[in-house]
């Protein structure tokens, strides 16, 4: 044996990476003990063995690919990446660099010389960050990256097929209150559950993918018709809407769909965002619900970011103004307080009333700076008109309570002003009060403890039980307009209406009809019960300037068709004019069975002054003691026992116990 042959046979038998010699027909003749050691194996159970016993099923083709381009002469050698068995079953990948030996004139037989580098922990690294790149880490869905990629390629593949690709943005309705309320481990194990589901509810090669939060994107290939994907939304609504037990809570969740078609000219990008508009869409048609994307959704989209834009402008540049809506005690209709409302003086589209960018306030969360634009406003107004001494009412969201301390906001605007805290009114949506988080449940406390009146506003149009209600540290309640509109059908209108009206004075709360427009529906309100009422019968929502305020402290607002153009904001053509004398008490008798309206205090809203010990002794007083800190009053607060007394069938109104 020569010195170079010695000096080979070192190197092989030394070499910390594998190697072995093949013959012709692939079998083992020489191996090393690193290659040995990498299959797990002795050299004995190796030697004489084919490489196919050893190679994944999966490489068999590109390896007998090499082998035959090297014995051929087409290269004398060639470099793969290849995956070994070994003797645990474990998957080895390797680096393998394979080189034709020719024979020598003894030995004419062709072998093949393999070097294999064990490459299993850097392939199992870079498998973890393509896993964290391309995958959501926590339900191991494809993440937004991989979600694009594959939409780019089933868009190109089906360009020219008669099929199509549908793409289903979908988001879980109020998954925010099972974090808050549950915890966020409670929250995770949720959005696993759903997106299990939503996986096993699709057709084989669908992309399910999770974009962040409780949002998720599934890509339907192959999709002929809308009405094919709509099957699919089926299966998938009909999964996810199964009951879902965490911890002691049956939970039904529920998921808004946006669907969005793939056209000639769609992008993977593209496709995704009129999803998601599609979803927006079915979120403000009420949940629970799917919507098909239409240009004029991107339109609307991109108007409310227009509106957004301008509003953070409008809000800097003091483009908000506040108008005030008079609330009248009914049997005299003097005006005995006013709500705050707020318009926007638009710099070219002129007066925009509330339903043209509220929404848009709540979505961006501008609500909260206007908001407080409007408290301080409200304050300030109070305090130039010191003769008057009725309430002002100012409507606040539930995103300017709790986190956004509404408490502060209040305190620096009664500093500021000077003015007393029960000149203060807040009006709160009955469903937002009882959606409210622990954290906006302490700011409520701390505002009534100042001796602010919460006020639920629109009540009877949320889905709560009014015992709910009564629990928080409300003073007064609006009957919405919705049901002022039924008033004198002699059914659930008038039942509603009466039911109300007696309630909140059994209450001892003050109760406020809103939308009282005509003659017919102000005399049945009294009728009922009401002692108080709003709406334009008694005057338009009305710039601050326009009210006329006498020393005696009463208020008189513009009415008629001055009324109506001040509030829609056209210039006055007149000065305001005298109001025309209403009378003071209601033409129609009460009848005796119901209840007598009790006499109220010029000063605002709530009961006049008694003797009598217990009874109220100002507005609100019940409630607000020394320092004004909420304390308990007697009265029945079961709304049942008292309907029974009363006389009155609960079960026509959707009460709960």
């Amino acid at each position: 044996m020569s010195r170079t042959e010695n000096l080979f046979r070192q190197a092989f038998q030394e070499s910390p990476i594998g190697m072995a010699i093949l013959d012709d027909a692939g079998r083992y003749e020489e191996v090393n003990a690193a290659f040995a050691s990498t299959l797990g194996l002795s050299l004995k159970d190796v030697l004489g063995r084919s490489f196919t016993d050893f190679t994944h099923p999966d490489d068999l083709a590109q390896s007998h690919e090499a082998l035959a381009r090297i014995r051929s002469g087409a290269a004398p050698s060639a470099k793969l990446l290849k995956r070994y068995r070994s003797a645990s079953g474990d998957t080895i990948w390797a680096r393998i660099t394979v080189s034709d030996a020719p024979g020598s004139h003894a030995d004419p037989r062709h072998r093949l010389v393999v070097q294999v580098e064990d490459v299993t922990e850097e392939r199992r690294a870079k498998d973890l960050l393509t896993q964290r790149t391309h995958y959501d880490h926590l339900t191991g869905l494809a993440n937004r990256t991989l979600l694009l990629d594959r939409l780019a390629l089933s868009i190109d593949s089906h360009r020219d097929r008669i099929s199509t690709v549908a793409c289903l943005f979908l988001d879980v309705d109020h998954f925010k209150v099972v974090n808050d309320s549950l915890g966020h481990e409670a929250g995770d194990i949720m959005l696993v559950e759903i997106a299990r589901r939503i996986q096993d509810s699709v057709r084989p090669g669908d992309t399910v993918a999770r974009l962040g939060g409780d949002e998720f994107v599934v890509v339907l290939e192959n999709i002929r018709s809308r009405a094919v994907a709509e099957g699919v939304i089926t299966a998938i609504t009909e999964a996810v809407q199964s009951p879902i037990l965490l911890e002691t809570h049956e939970l039904v969740p529920t998921v808004s769909i946006g669907l969005a078609m793939a056209d000639e000219d769609s992008s993977a990008e593209g496709l995704v965002r009129a999803a998601d508009t599609a979803m927006s869409a079915a979120k403000e048609e009420g949940r629970a619900r799917v919507a098909a994307y239409h240009p004029r959704m991107r339109r609307d989209a991109m108007s409310k970011l227009s509106v957004e834009a301008e509003l953070r402008t409008a809000i800097r540049d003091d483009q908000l103004d506040v108008y005030y809506q008079p609330i009248v005690d009914l049997p005299t209709r003097r005006i005995i307080a006013f709500e705050a409302l707020v318009r926007w003086h638009h710099p070219s589209r002129g007066l925009l009333q509330p339903d043209e960018f509220i929404g848009v306030a709540e979505d961006s969360n501008l609500i909260v700076p206007l908001g407080a634009h409007v408290i301080h406003q409200a304050c300030a107004f109070i305090a130039e008109h010191p003769e008057f001494n009725g309430r002002v009412l100012v409507n606040v969201s539930t995103k300017q309570i709790g986190a956004a301390d509404l408490t502060r906001v209040v305190r620096s605007a009664l500093s500021e002003s000077g003015i007393d805290p029960s000149r203060l009114g807040l009006e709160i949506t009955e469903t937002g009060m009882l959606m409210a988080s622990h954290a906006a449940k302490s700011d409520l406390e701390a505002l009534t403890a100042l001796g602010i009146d919460l006020v639920v506003d629109d009540f009877g149009t949320g889905y709560s039980a009014l015992s709910s209600i009564l629990l928080n540290p409300v003073s007064g309640l609006k009957l919405a307009r919705e049901f002022t509109l039924r008033l004198g059908d002699r059914s659930t209108g008038d039942r509603i209406s009466l039911a109300m009206a007696t309630l909140t004075l059994s209450l001892d709360m003050y109760g406020v009809i809103e939308g009282i427009e005509t003659e017919a529906q102000y005399s049945v309100a009294r009728r009922h019960g009401w002692t108080y009422g709003q709406g334009y019968l008694f005057g338009h929502p009305t710039p601050a300037h326009e009210i006329i305020f006498s020393p005696d402290g009463s208020a008189q607002v513009p009415s008629g068709e001055r009324s109506a153009a001040l509030a829609a904001g056209h210039p006055p053509t007149m000065r305001p004019e005298t109001p025309t004398p209403r009378p003071l008490t209601d033409p129609t008798p009460t009848p005796p069975r119901e209840r007598a309206v009790e006499p109220r205090n010029d000063a605002g809203l709530g009961p006049v002054p008694r003797t009598d010990a217990g009874a109220a002794s100002g507005p609100g007083s019940a409630r607000h003691g020394a320092g004004g800190a909420f304390m308990s009053i007697e009265h029945d607060r079961d709304p049942f026992a008292w309907m029974h007394r009363n006389g009155i069938d609960p079960s026509g109104f959707d009460l709960h116990r």
